[in-house]
């Protein structure tokens, strides 16, 4: 029995949540074969590898490397015995550990941040003017995307007016699409939307290398191809969808 039947026994809605958490740990540098893993030890609560393997839908040859490997990142405990059995760590102290660690890159991008203005660097920040070129810019990101977006805007009608082709040309060649956007406006079928009122904004990340922020009426934007400040916002964006 795998995974997906043990969350299927307990009720229709535990299967989604699955699927959700599998789509988001992802977002925290998992691989598929860990990701898999880890829900499974987490729904097992101590187990032996083969167990594992057989739960989480993973090949036997490769679930001792992958379980050695979440145990070098912290995520998972062995208990000596013969088999040798593997615990996870519980979600919230996996959760706790995550935070401190993002909150430790915001204070070491921020101590960057004053060194560079500090001595004058060039910014990796470059600002892009006048809606039609902002959208231009937008919809050049969207046509270069080859695996993900992750957009937020207070904005969808205006997007969809001049971007619908370009973002259904993006879902139909396979990218996967996230977007929050507020309620009672319509966005692209098919795509993973979540709802939210107070929308101030537009943000897009595209494959976690290219980011870009504009403002509500989209007269201006900020772009930056630095992919250490576009996985900022896509983890920002993330949690926005998560909480």
């Amino acid at each position: 029995m795998d995974i997906e039947e043990l969350a299927g026994m307990e009720m229709g809605t535990l299967l989604e949540r699955y699927k959700k958490v599998r789509n988001d740990l992802s977002l925290l540098g998992f691989s598929e074969y860990e990701t898999r893993a880890y829900i499974a030890l987490v729904a097992l609560q101590a187990s032996d590898a083969e167990t594992v393997a057989m739960t989480a839908q993973v090949p036997r040859t490769s679930m001792y490397k992958v379980l050695d490997g979440l145990v070098k990142k912290g995520y998972v405990s062995i208990a000596q015995g013969r088999p040798r059995q593997y615990a996870a760590e519980p979600p919230l102290v996996l959760k706790e550990r995550m935070f401190s660690r993002l909150g430790e890159t915001f204070d070491d991008l921020e101590s960057v941040h004053g060194i560079l203005r500090e001595k004058g660097m060039p910014q990796v920040i470059y600002t892009v003017t006048g809606r039609d070129r902002v959208l231009n810019k937008i919809g050049e990101l969207i046509a270069a995307a080859n695996g993900r977006i992750m957009l937020s805007t207070s904005n969808a009608t205006d997007l969809m007016a001049a971007l619908e082709k370009k973002l259904n040309d993006a879902r139909n060649r396979g990218v996967e699409i996230s977007a929050i956007i507020s309620p009672g406006q319509r966005f692209v079928r098919g795509v993973k939307v979540v709802r939210r009122t107070g929308m101030i904004a537009t943000d897009m990340v595209v494959d976690g290398r290219n980011a870009l922020i504009a403002g509500a009426s989209l007269e201006a934007c900020g772009f930056t191809d630095n992919a250490v400040l576009a996985q900022h916002l896509e983890g920002f964006l993330a949690m926005m969808m998560q909480s």
